[in-house]
């Protein structure tokens, strides 16, 4: 049981058997409260703290029951909120050993992270503070409809090896109605296993936030990482007369159109040199080959060749000095990967004829056929609300961001399938199908494209694939030629992917890659029943990645993945698994069965990226067929 202590300074304390913060108390904009006068009032299970202040009131109610504790901040009398609301600031971690980070969005690093010497930790929606052993107090916000919920741990400035902790909201100086600000309630809860807290906090989440109902795994491909901005209508002709010869058991959903149709960003509906009409032809000729048509958009991207700039400019947000915001500018790499827009601003989505304008785009879109879309770069429809100058002030950050989310999902309807990326978690929550986790991918082990963020990021993000939307590790490059990635790195990325229970997506040409790898790629095909993976050895150092799924059948599938650069060895006790009983183990790969025995344990040898997959039976009969489909012959 967790309980809060209050002092009379109004300061306050949540003490927990294992992990406890000390000597909190409100922040604004960073600094500390300077109330000049503070009421305690005590009840059973609720205390509130009220605060007088040279602007209004603040008033904290501070609650702990049996299912965990809660804090919830208004503020009275406030003409305007202020930039940020820190319900809890300076609050000393006691047993604390590291923090459970989840990033603000893809490819941020969240994880498990060290406590360290003058490195902030900040973390978005929910995070974990991890005791020595699986004990934590999980901590987070159920509504993030209208403010962004931050936690950052810092070193104190006083001591080495002392660890303060904030957490509050981006209130971003909106005009407050009635002269009162409610915040959303943040929740903490403690549990003996940090994992099965952030599942549980994110299906509370889920709730809260009306999430959409789980689908299918998505299977596709994608034209971006092979093609790049090349594809054209001959090319596209080409690969879906290639892939009908490729024969899966569950064919392609989605044939997407990536990024150059265009003829520059923002122009999304004109004709371009490789597509001279409209999309609507292509639509229908992936229509026609079995598929449902897919495009990739970048809704508020605005190229400055474009006729959407030239036409409108004062659709374009600006700073609070006047000057365009500009996120990108490719001077010199535009002659490299062919872009034709040397800068790319941001649509202003709060002018009624921008937005109006966007909401064109969807349904006419829609209305040529696509039926998934993918949007990118929605990190830039989040801008702070004191930092730019919108045609219509008045919101925050993440109410403009939604107001967005909302008008897509209308135009596209709800039957359609909507990738997010390069986006921010926690507003997406209730729009999104799927959504990218991982940096884009490359074609070698090593670099700034190498499968080192999309591994951390896929263990890092597993308590929500599934309950907020299903996780998009990025693409799998399968293919046997331009690819700097070996038979073992290839076949472990592929597994663990699929294993995981999210998205399982390429761009390869799979009509002209070795039978092997499209072996490789029927094998990894994902399942319908909309199941995860579980990491049991999340907190335990130095051993190899298992993922353990479970089957509908009583079976479970165990894969054992050695992404170090050095070979392992390892005894796996079906117990450490949740398996508390003997199984009959086989070994899998794409080529068949080989049967281990009836034990308890798997005992693997493994080379530097190198993996095995296990199929634990409650029959001696060995699996065969893709592996999350398992196909078994009739008992004699």
């Amino acid at each position: 049981m967790a309980n809060w202590h209050v002092h009379p300074d109004g300061s306050f304390d949540l003490v927990t058997p294992h992990v406890s913060l000390r000597g909190a108390y409100p922040s604004i904009n960073g600094v500390s409260l300077r109330a000049t006068a503070v009421v305690i009032e005590r009840s059973d299970r609720l205390t509130t703290v009220v605060y007088t202040t040279s602007r209004g009131f603040v008033e904290l109610r501070l609650a702990a029951d049996h299912e965990g504790t809660t804090i919830e901040a208004r503020l009275l009398g406030w003409k305007s909120a202020p930039r940020s609301f820190e319900v809890i600031d300076g609050a000393v971690l006691v047993g604390v050993t590291r923090v459970f980070k989840q990033a603000h969005g893809m490819a941020g690093g969240s994880g498990l992270t060290d406590l360290q010497k003058g490195t902030p930790i900040e973390s978005f929606g929910i995070t974990a503070l991890v005791g020595e052993g699986k004990d934590a107090l999980i901590l987070y916000s159920l509504d993030h409809a209208q403010f962004e919920q931050r936690t950052r741990v810092a070193e104190a400035s006083s001591s080495a090896r002392v660890f303060n902790l904030t957490a509050g909201f981006q209130t971003e100086g909106v005009a407050l109605s009635h002269d009162r600000l409610d915040l959303p309630a943040l929740h903490l809860s403690m549990t003996n296993d940090h994992s099965i807290g952030l599942r549980h906090a994110a299906e509370a989440i889920a709730r809260t936030m009306n999430v959409r109902p789980s689908r299918p795994a998505s299977y596709h491909w994608c034209s971006w990482y092979y093609n790049y901005q090349n594809l054209d209508m001959s090319i596209l002709r080409e690969y879906l007369d290639g892939f009908e010869k490729v024969a899966t058991k569950r064919p392609l959903d989605f044939i997407q159109i990536d990024a150059g149709y265009a003829p520059s960003t923002g122009d999304w509906l004109l004709p371009s040199h490789r597509f001279p009409g409209t999309l609507q032809p292509a639509f229908d000729l992936i229509r026609s080959r079995g598929h449902r048509p897919g495009v990739w958009i970048g809704p508020f991207m605005v190229g400055n060749r474009s006729q959407l700039a030239r036409d409108h400019p004062g659709w374009l947000l600006h700073d609070n000095d006047g000057n365009r915001v500009t996120p990108w500018r490719h001077y010199e790499e535009n002659r490299v990967w062919g872009y034709r827009d040397e800068e790319t601003y941001v649509l202003d989505t709060s002018h009624p004829d921008a937005f109006d304008y966007l909401r064109t785009v969807f349904r006419t879109l829609r209305e040529w056929g696509a039926q998934m879309f993918k949007t990118d770069f929605m990190f830039w429809g989040l801008q702070d609300s004191t930092k730019v100058r919108r045609h219509t002030p008045g919101k925050t950050s993440v109410e403009y961001f939604r107001d967005v989310l909302k008008m897509i999902r209308q135009e596209i309807g709800e039957e359609t399938f909507w990738l997010g990326c390069i986006a921010p978690y926690m507003p997406f929550i209730g729009y999104a199908d799927a959504m990218r986790i991982g940096g884009d991918v490359g074609a070698s082990w090593t670099g700034g494209f190498g499968p080192q963020n999309m591994l951390r990021e896929t263990v890092g993000s597993q308590h929500f694939n599934n309950v907020f939307w299903q996780n998009d590790p990025d693409v799998l490059l399968i293919r046997d030629f331009h690819n700097n990635l070996n038979e073992d790195q290839v076949t472990s990325l592929a597994l663990w992917q699929s294993i995981l229970g999210g998205v399982v997506a390429t761009s390869d040409p799979l009509h002209e890659i070795a039978e092997s790898r499209r072996a490789l790629w029927r094998f990894v095909q994902p399942s319908s029943d909309c199941a995860v993976a579980t990491l049991p050895f999340l907190t335990q150092r130095d051993r190899p990645l298992v993922a353990v799924r479970s089957l509908a059948t009583g079976d479970h599938i165990v894969l054992v993945f050695n992404s170090s650069d050095r070979p392992v060895r390892e005894c796996i006790r079906l117990s450490e698994l949740g398996i508390g009983e003997k199984r009959y183990v086989f070994t899998r790969d794409i080529v068949a069965s080989t049967r281990v025995g009836y034990v308890d344990e798997m005992r693997v040898t493994l080379r530097p990226h190198a993996s095995v997959d296990y199929h634990l039976a409650t029959r001696d009969i060995a699996p065969d067929g893709p592996l999350l489909l398992p196909e078994f012959p009739e008992r004699p």
